[in-house]
This record gives structure tokens, sequence and C-alpha cells, in this order.
């Protein structure tokens, strides 16, 4: 065996190692990126969940109460979250653009909604407000999600 075959053959096995080192990199940044957006996902599904007992509470507090809720996302310029209570078919929604991906996470409210109200979330105005009213034509309480103060 001489001097040429050991060369090769010590090439062979760093070019091997090498790959196998490149494969990992690959691998951890796929596994990284599944993290972020599993995690994305439940902080939006704990949100939602907060929302819909917050509208249950100011329904249950009666017209002229009012929380604030932020988001616990921090947003970037171009992202954006979307709260929408729809009465048609009794559920909180919230839709998100976060880092290029959609999300959405829907949930059932156990109190009656009059009316389809949205409001959308961005880094400037990450903020929102949960209103309850009176409405006196339908002798019932009113619950909308609005971007401004009551």
């Amino acid at each position: 065996m001489g001097r040429g075959q050991i060369s090769i053959d010590l090439l062979f096995a760093v070019t091997l190692v090498m790959l196998t080192v490149v494969s990992l990199i690959n691998l951890s940044a796929q596994e990284m990126e599944g993290a972020r957006v599993i995690d994305r996902t439940a902080q939006l599904k704990v949100f939602a969940v907060e929302l819909r007992d917050s509208v249950v509470k100011v329904y249950s507090s009666g017209g002229g109460f009012a929380v604030r809720k932020e988001v616990p996302l921090k947003l970037h310029p171009g992202e954006n979250v979307r709260v929408t209570l729809d009465n048609s078919t009794n559920a909180l929604v919230v839709t998100a653009w976060i880092g290029g991906k959609s999300y959405r996470v829907a949930q059932r409210l156990p109190v009656p909604l009059s009316k389809k109200t949205s409001v959308k979330l961005t880094a400037t105005d990450p903020s929102l407000w949960i209103i309850a009213s009176y409405n006196e034509t339908t002798g019932m309480v009113d619950v909308e999600v609005s971007g401004n103060r009551p």
C-alpha cells in the first residue's frame, strides 16, 4: 500500500464525516423550525382560550364592562393577529400571520353573540378590548371586540 492509497482513504473518510455533520446541522435546523411552529401554535391556542374566558366574564359582568387583552407574541412589522367574534358560528376565531406562516385557532363560545366583530392586532397596536353593552332593543348583553378603548 503506497502513500497515494492512504491519502485517498483519508480524503474519503473526511468527506464522509463532513457529509454527516452537514446532514446533522440540516436536521437540527428543521427540528428548530418545527419547534417554533409548535410554540407559536401553543401560544395562540392559550391566547384563544384566555380570550374565550374573558368574553364569558365580560358577558357575565353586564353592560358597560370592558377588559383589555394583549397578544402574547412579539409581532414584527408585517405580522398580524386577527381576533373575530363570529355570531353565525358562535365562535371566537384567532387568525395569525407570523413569520411567513398562517395559523388559525377557533374556540366555541358558551354565550350568545348578536353581531360579528373583528379586530386586527399588529406590532404597533398589539392590544384589544372586549366590551359588553346592553342592547335595549333585544334586552340582552352584546359582546364585541374592538381596538379602541370604550
